[in-house]
């Protein structure tokens, strides 16, 4: 009998992937990732099978030891320092061990992405590492010990479809993989750490724990500075417009828009309306009619999804993508994190939608679609992933919470739209002429819903707030026209023929969705890690999601992207990273190496951090212009064992102490607050600084631990007792 290891991305996975395979019919043993095993036949033995999971990477990248200090390692040697995979969860990792003991065969179950193939390569490191080395363990052929699963659904049929069509796990896709990581590790970790140690060491008030700089997250604030600095240096401009009225009896008034559009002259549109007014008449030329189409949406990818989650329901694109992954993992719909927008040709689409013939408020709808009603989905583009997001199983109003029922609509009703017939409206446009100048103005009526009927069918998700359509549907208004004929005429008046002053606007800060389409367009991050970049611009207080999802730069982030633009507009412009981007895909389809790729990248890094480092006053001009010196800010609080001055608290984020006679800066632990502790003074020998409680929570259950000195202050350190 063999034994065969089955290795799922989450625990709920590996449930799922046991009770498919196992009838129901297995043992589980442990905790959280539990271990299941059951028997059946695999190549063609019998076999024990053992089915666990991990819980997400099984590693991180990160530095050596030597080089975690931020006072003793010079940043710019973090550029050839070397890196090392470090265990998330030791516990994954002993399980994973234990269990893979005399394993004969190795199955993969991890999410059908690179970041899973990535961590396919971490479990054969755990279970069977001779295959590292090996490539005939792990590739197609007689020596075979190592397979992977690909699925796209948590479901018995894709399980066990899965399980009949095992491949091979994707070295390049790991290795691109591997290669983003240490880039970013190394590139994001010296800038940040010289970046924060240099402003927080000058600055009282920047409010936020570090200064940090990312590949990814600083081209994406850049995005959202730059509109923000287009909105403050916009100057209004006046402009004139004619707006010829007609009032129609049992109607009211029908506006026309002159074909000139704006005129930025007072005297000349004043010059036109006098034209107008000798002649006096506005004459209908024709009444054009046609029908026009608003064509059924594309199929739904990950990006897609993001940008109509935030638009329609307000849901930021990290809990957007949090919520699409609990629906995945409930087995309600498709993997979330996909580029393609075309079904497969192997989708049985009808069966897909019979499901929801069922439903409560939609089951009318779809039974107007069955049998053979629906149409063809839109060509898309078949990228290779996974097929778009669709949702698997059927949930009625009030089966899911408020957020996830939300999602789970807006995919479900998306895949029955996409399969519904197209909208059609009876457009009319009405030509007018006044003089020798030309009008017009427009109506549309609905003729037949299509997949728009479905949209009009709506329920509330244990929500105030209405769920709004997100479809762009303000070319579609609806506007009933009255009857008008050719070579009629109406008197124009100086009260029906009004010259209206306006002024140009700015354009609104950028949206989520319009931030995410923009990150999309220049290849800044992967439709897996937008959410994050986004997420991380705002937790680093550099932008604030105000009213509307709009991303409102804060002064700090302002000032951030300024300065990188004075110093090195590479920094900040999203050209840069879309060439790694573009390499860490050659590196995935075999086409690049990534050694050479991560050595050159690096190498360009550290000739612009040098540069970065050696004018860094042309950013601290900004500094000094928008935040206070520390000498400004803090209250006095202890005394200091050296200069026997007192320290200054400063309590804005991160908090510290500093010395404004020596310009020291020494750091504190953060998550907690401060108390002075009655004077008392260190009793370590030469150290003499006065001692704080440092107390983390609250009431009876905070716990107080005693902070002094920091090392270098008579050998004390910062730290508790």
């Amino acid at each position: 009998m063999v034994t065969v290891v089955m290795v799922a991305e989450k625990p709920s996975i590996c449930n799922a992937i046991a009770i498919a395979l196992s009838g129901g019919n297995h043992e589980t043993k442990g905790g959280t990732p539990p271990v299941h095993t059951f028997r059946s036949n695999f190549m063609g033995s019998s076999a024990l099978f053992k089915v666990t999971s991990v819980v997400g990477h099984v590693f991180s990248t990160d530095f050596p030891s030597a080089y975690q200090s931020w006072d003793k390692v010079d940043p710019v040697t973090l550029f050839d320092a070397p890196v090392e995979k470090k265990a998330e969860k030791k516990g994954v990792v002993h399980l994973l061990q234990n269990e893979g003991k005399g394993a004969d065969y190795l199955v993969l179950w991890l999410d059908c992405d690179r970041e899973g193939e990535n961590i396919c390569f971490e479990v054969i490191s755990c279970i069977m590492p001779e295959a590292l080395s090996r490539k005939e363990l792990r590739t197609p052929g007689p020596k075979q010990r190592i397979f992977r699963a690909k699925f796209s659904a948590i479901n018995p049929n894709d399980i066990k479809n899965a399980m009949m069509t095992l491949g091979a796990p994707n070295e390049n896709e790991s290795l691109s993989v591997e290669a983003r990581q240490e880039l970013d590790l190394k590139v994001g970790v010296a800038f940040s750490r010289y970046q924060t140690r240099y402003f927080q060491g000058k600055y009282s008030d920047l409010d936020s724990r570090i200064v940090s700089y990312g590949p990814c997250q600083t081209p994406t604030l850049g995005f959202c500075v730059e509109r923000h600095i287009l909105i403050q240096n916009f100057v209004p401009e006046p402009y004139w417009v004619l707006c010829p009225t007609i009032k129609i009896e049992g109607y009211g008034a029908v506006k026309f828009e002159w074909e000139r559009g704006r005129i930025f002259d007072k005297r000349v549109a004043s010059v036109f309306r006098s034209i107008m007014l000798e002649d006096s008449r506005l004459k209908i030329l024709r009444v054009n009619q046609k029908e026009v189409k608003k064509g059924r949406p594309t199929p739904l990818n990950t990006v897609a999804m993001l940008k109509a989650c935030s638009k329609a329901l307000g849901i930021g694109p990290a809990s957007a993508m949090h919520t699409a992954e609990n629906l995945y993992l409930q087995g309600y719909i498709s993997y979330p994190r996909t580029e393609s927008t075309a079904y497969p040709k192997s989708m049985n689409i009808e069966e897909t939608l019979r499901q929801f013939s069922r439903h409560a408020i939609w089951g009318g709808f779809v039974d107007d679609l069955l049998p053979r009603n629906w149409v063809t989905p839109k060509s898309g583009v078949d990228v290779g992933d996974h097929p778009p997001i669709t949702p698997c199983r059927l949930a009625q109003p009030g089966d899911l919470s408020s957020d996830q029922g939300r999602v789970y609509d807006l995919i479900a009703k998306h895949f029955i739209a996409t399969v519904s017939p197209d909208a059609v409206y009876l457009q009319t446009k009405i030509e007018a002429q006044i003089g020798t100048e030309n009008f017009t103005t427009s109506g549309r009526q609905l003729k037949r819903p299509g997949w728009l009927g479905l949209y009009q069918m709506r329920y509330d998700y244990d929500s105030e707030e209405e769920e709004e359509e997100y479809e762009d549907e303000e070319n579609y208004e609806i506007r009933n026209l009255p009857s008008f004929k050719g070579g009629e005429t109406f008197q124009m008046t100086s009260e029906t023929l009004p010259m209206v002053e306006k002024k140009t606007s700015p354009p609104g800060y950028l949206t989520e969705s319009e931030l995410i389409a923009l990150m999309e367009k220049n290849g800044i991050g992967t439709d897996a890690s937008m959410a994050t970049h986004i997420e991380n611009i705002c937790q680093r207080n550099y932008v604030n999601v105000e009213s509307g999802r709009r991303l409102v730069p804060t002064q700090l982030g302002t000032v951030l992207v300024q300065g990188y633009y004075r110093i090195d507009a590479d920094l900040v412009l999203p050209i840069v990273r879309s060439n790694i981007e573009k390499q860490c895909d050659l590196i995935a389809k075999g086409m690049a190496d990534k050694d050479d790729v991560v050595a050159h990248s690096l190498s360009n890094f550290q000739k612009k951090f040098s540069y970065f480092v050696k004018n860094i006053e042309m950013m601290d001009t900004l500094f000094e212009a928008s935040f206070s010196p520390l000498t400004a800010g803090g209250k006095p609080w202890s005394k200091c064992g050296l200069s026997n001055r007192y320290l200054q608290l400063i309590q804005s984020k991160p908090q510290r102490l500093y010395n404004k006679n020596t310009e020291q800066v020494y750091n504190l632990p953060q998550g907690g607050s401060f108390k002075l502790w009655g004077g008392r003074v260190c009793p370590v020998e030469g150290c003499g600084f006065e001692l704080s409680l440092f107390v983390v929570g609250a009431g009876k259950g905070a716990r107080r631990r005693k902070r002094r000195g920091e090392r270098g202050m008579g050998g004390c350190k910062v730290g508790g007792e």
